[in-house]
């Protein structure tokens, strides 16, 4: 009776099951049913996902189920990346920031995995599905630059960027003033001057950026310790040789 309700919703909590079904008791009494019966599951305390009954075997979608962890729940990060279908692969960690903390599970194979909430601005709804929270282009690259371990690493990144469309200078440069972080400076110079023909990067916006990295040098990430590193002289950057043709000083 009520399960096509819940079908269209795909992940809720317990009021938005209320909503469907009209009252918060006989919202415990149903679900409980549902759950023992097979075609609801519990994904964690208040948050369920329904079964499609027509393909049991389909995954469940990790990004909605995500953005529903709570109200301020959002995509980030290399999940990001996946939603605007950017990855170069496929993560098992689904990377969900929130002003609340939120304490990592697994369901269904997926490890749901707590980023502290960054920057307010640029968290937007996918135009595919509503339900799904996301950060955009945009703050997905810069954030992915700050913390590239939640990204797959510099490579990964390197590789994402190559497929990525044209970027909005003015965001990203509000992006990066929002966060104030010299060595996130550091990292988007470098990272947008080596992709700037392709991600419509402008000179005015690399000396922009540049005059903000200071005079210390830093190191990209830990691939570049141990002799590993090839110095970006303009960014004051460490990093991984690997990324680097040999044309700059190895430390």
């Amino acid at each position: 009776m009520y399960y096509e309700g819940l079908l269209k919703l795909e992940a809720f909590n317990l009021a938005d099951a209320k909503k469907v079904i009209g009252s918060t008791g006989n919202a415990k009494a149903i679900l409980n049913s549902y759950v023992n019966k097979g075609i609801i599951k519990r994904v964690r305390q208040n948050l369920y996902y329904a079964m499609n009954l027509e393909n049991k075997k389909a995954p469940a979608n990790r990004y909605l189920i995500a953005s529903k962890i709570n109200d301020s729940a959002y995509l980030t990060h290399h999940s990001a990346f996946e939603v605007h279908g950017l990855s170069h692969q496929l993560s098992f960690v689904v990377y969900v920031a929130s002003n609340q903390r939120i304490s990592d599970f697994e369901f269904e194979g997926l490890l749901y995995k707590y980023v502290r909430a960054g920057i307010k601005e640029g968290v937007i709804r996918y135009h595919l599905n509503e339900g799904i929270k996301v950060t955009d282009f945009e703050r997905t690259v810069i954030d992915s630059m700050d913390r590239l371990d939640y990204c797959g690493g510099p490579h990964e990144l390197d590789e994402i960027l190559k497929i990525c469309p044209v970027l909005d200078e003015g965001k990203l440069l509000d992006y990066l003033k929002a966060y104030n972080k010299q060595v996130l400076f550091k990292k988007a110079g470098y990272f947008l001057e080596r992709h700037q023909e392709s991600l419509g990067i402008s000179d005015d916006v690399l000396t922009t950026i540049e005059k903000q990295t200071g005079n210390t040098k830093k190191y990209l990430s830990e691939e570049a310790l141990g002799g590993n590193g090839a110095l970006i002289n303009r960014w004051g950057l460490i990093v991984p040789k690997i990324l680097e043709n040999g044309n700059d000083i190895f430390v």
